[in-house]
């Protein structure tokens, strides 16, 4: 069998293009929330079928950096300072 002609083969402009995201860390929270807010050129491109957002991770529930202070000087639990990924991950779409 022949290989596909060169249009064929090619994605074309409206093809979706796919964000995959490996772990959890603090760069790929940031980009889930963004893809939950209202607004924001990351939910409209997931909205209009532009983007695919893939999150891969061993974890669900990730350390929210940011609070590790506050974790350490007892100010929150250790469940208040993670992130549960897959919720974050359906908030975003």
């Amino acid at each position: 069998m022949p290989p596909p002609a060169a249009s064929e083969s090619s994605p074309s402009s409206s093809a979706a293009k796919d964000l995959v995201l490996i772990g959890g860390g603090h760069a790929h929270v940031h980009t889930l929330r963004s893809a939950g807010v209202s607004g924001s050129p990351l939910r409209t491109s997931i909205r209009s079928g532009d983007v695919r957002v893939t999150l891969i991770s061993r974890d669900r529930m990730t350390p929210y950096s940011g609070m590790l202070p506050g974790y350490v000087a007892g100010h929150y639990s250790a469940e208040e300072m993670h992130i549960d990924l897959e919720q974050l991950c359906e908030w975003g779409g």
